[in-house]
């Protein structure tokens, strides 16, 4: 902005700075500032301006006349000192370096090469006076640079985020710098040389191995090149980066959940190991979710579960898209299928699409996943798309063929929502508790009163009931993936599925450990370290028995674990109910005792100014006390019931 910044004062004499057009600061007169001092430049008043600065130089060598302390090398490519200065004119300004010259000579004495055995050494005599300090050590010996550069190279898949504070407490920097330097107990980088400790010095050196190692960049063209890389040196069982593909712009439906802009193309890169499509075809109970904070620019949606018989959690893929339409998720569950398809030579497959019989457990049987649209209505999308290869193939369910069945009527086939998600969101619902519970309650096997508890909450909820209703309605499948009498799921599947998606969860954040905010090539590799483990440590289970803990892995374990848990958090929560009851049985009895007292005073009688005193002092008191009773009477049923709820015998012991 150009406009013109004046120093005024309101009318309680606090002096602010504002532009007449849009800008007011009241920090200036915050008790912080000179505000003599600030009025003086505002105005010009040279006089007073000079008088100030003149002061300060003499009481504390501050201001523009004070000595300047600013020394560059000769090597600098500093151009202007970083302190300000009156020029001729008065005005502040950066002035440029003097270059002082320096008289000094250097004779340097070297033997010749045939003596050099004999006198390994160099003699440098210096006649003459320095003018100058002593130069600063800014420039990094070739040695000590080489150093520094075999380090960032050996940090491999942190090379593409690397920032100078994570390089300095990198662990392979700081086991480095311990073999190297073993009598320091907390050995640095500035250990080395002292231009190290200049931290845009590091950042440099960063830049300058990012730039060899990542010629296209981190992002989008950097990934192109990522896998260009990978195609030419490893064999193609070996890939990992498998989809690096770009779609024009896609469009948006009503019922999709999708911020980004309708117009940009969809670009989609997919991570995933051969050993992960075999995983994914024998998967039963398969989980999704999709992380916003993994990467800069790009969401990672993710595929996982448990291996059946290990009863370890598997990441069968990673995808990275800048989109989460139903176009965009349709393309990704297909993209999916083929690589399956190509890895194993066998589709993947789906119970209610390949089974025979609704008995028959084939394929997944069971997708765990949140409300979002985009990704609900996209795999519906897929699979209808797939059903349209069996033209002639009857429902297992309903009395109609197979390609009839619209996108949600597959999700009634195989999709549950997330519970953990469910009631997490109708715990911010703006709803009293009782609705809160009558939301939950939906959340079942079955429900003889449905449509009456549905009316009950748009009535009881007022606007935020009604809008959490109209949002499973327009979601057009979160009923049926809420409970299982709505959903074609068999029963047993059901009951045996995961209500959560909290492996899949725990999955997400077992890899944001590694790091969030990554740029898309950073979180590629990133990702894929943490799937080669994965992968490994399955290898390793099921070569020599090893598994990754001592826990034995059986489903019990989890369960018991999962009931300890909800327990203690059961027990936090009565123990917290029952520390606001004896709260409130003191807070009771302390008004039903003044008020008794009171009443006491008022029949003591004495002087009208006492009477009248009296009966204020009773009725403040009789209203303390209604108001105690109502509290306590809000805590009814709350509690473990170790703790009794005073009240008062009647309502008219109360009054």
């Amino acid at each position: 902005c150009n406009g013109r910044l004046l120093f005024r004062y309101n009318s309680q004499g606090r002096p602010f700075v504002v532009n007449i057009d849009h800008f007011i600061d009241y920090n200036a007169g915050g008790g912080l500032y000179h505000t003599e001092y600030l009025e003086a430049l505002f105005l010009n008043d040279r006089e007073a301006i000079a008088e100030f600065e003149e002061e300060g130089f003499l009481l504390s060598n501050t201001g523009p006349h004070a000595s300047c302390p600013t020394v560059a090398n000769i090597s600098s490519i500093k151009v202007n000192c970083v302190r300000e200065h009156r020029d001729v004119s008065g005005n502040l300004d950066n002035p440029a370096l003097i270059r002082q010259s320096c008289d000094c000579k250097f004779l340097v004495y070297e033997p010749y090469p045939e003596y050099a055995q004999q006198c390994p050494w160099v003699l440098m005599v210096c006649r003459g006076v320095h003018s100058h300090p002593i130069p600063l050590p800014t420039k990094t010996p070739p040695r000590v640079r080489d150093v520094v550069f075999t380090l960032l190279e050996r940090l491999d898949y942190d090379l593409a985020d690397l920032t100078p504070r994570r390089f300095l407490r990198h662990p392979s920097t700081t086991s480095y710098l311990r073999e190297l330097l073993p009598h320091d107990e907390a050995p640095t980088l500035l250990d080395l040389h002292p231009s190290l400790g200049n931290r845009d010095h590091i950042r440099s050196y960063i830049v300058q191995v990012q730039r060899t190692l990542f010629p296209d960049g981190t992002g989008w063209d950097g990934l192109l090149h990522l896998k260009h890389q990978q195609d030419e040196e490893l064999l193609p069982e070996d890939a990992y980066i498998r989809v690096v593909e770009e779609y024009p712009a896609l469009g948006l439906d009503m019922d999709e959940d999708d911020e980004q802009d309708c117009n940009i193309p969809f670009r989609i890169a997919i991570c995933m190991f051969r050993a992960c499509s075999d995983l994914l075809l024998k998967a039963k109970y398969v989980q999704s979710d999709i992380s916003h904070q993994r990467m800069v620019g790009f969401k990672e949606f993710e595929l996982g579960g448990l291996q059946t018989t290990s009863r370890i959690s598997i990441p069968y893929c990673r995808i990275y898209v800048n989109r989460q339409t139903a176009a965009a998720h349709q393309i990704i569950f297909q993209k999916i299928s083929d690589l399956v398809l190509h890895d194993t030579g066998t589709e993947l497959r789906w119970r209610h699409i390949h089974a025979t019989d609704v008995h028959q457990e084939v394929g997944i049987l069971h997708f765990a996943m949140d409300q979002h649209g985009g990704q609900a209505k996209g795999l519906g999308l897929y699979l209808h798309a797939y059903a349209q290869r069996y033209p002639g193939k009857m429902d297992l369910h309903e009395d109609r063929l197979l390609t009839s069945l619209d996108e949600y009527d597959h999700l009634a086939r195989v999709a549950r929502l997330c519970t953990a998600h469910i009631y997490r969101n109708i715990g911010k619902a703006d709803v009293s508790e009782g609705v809160r519970n009558l939301m939950r309650s939906l959340v079942c096997m079955e429900h003889s009163k449905w449509d009456e508890m549905i009316e009950r909450i748009i009535a009881e909820g007022g606007r935020a009931g009604a809008n959490w209703v109209a949002d499973k309605i327009r979601s057009k499948f979160a009923f049926a993936a809420m409970c299982w009498e709505k959903s074609f799921i068999p029963r047993a599947i059901w009951q045996v599925g995961d209500n959560t998606s909290n492996i899949i969860e725990s999955l997400h954040a077992d890899a944001n450990r590694e790091g969030v905010s990554c740029s898309l090539v950073g979180g590629v590799k990133k990702g894929r370290h943490f799937d080669t483990l994965k992968i490994k440590t399955l290898w390793n289970l099921g070569s020599v028995g090893i598994r990754p803990g001592y826990a034995r892995g059986h489903v019990s374990e989890t369960t018991k674990k999962s009931l300890k848990r909800k327990a203690t958090a059961q027990h936090r929560v009565l123990e917290k109910e029952d520390a606001r009851i004896e709260n409130q049985n003191k807070r009771l009895k302390a008004a039903y005792d003044s008020r008794n007292a009171a009443e006491r005073r008022l029949s003591e009688g004495g002087s009208q100014v006492a009477l009248e005193r009296a009966v204020r002092g009773r009725d403040h008191a009789q209203n303390a006390l209604e108001k105690a009773v109502t509290a306590s009477r809000e805590l009814a049923g709350s509690g473990s019931g170790k703790v009794g709820l005073l009240l008062p015998a009647s309502d008219h012991e109360a009054t």
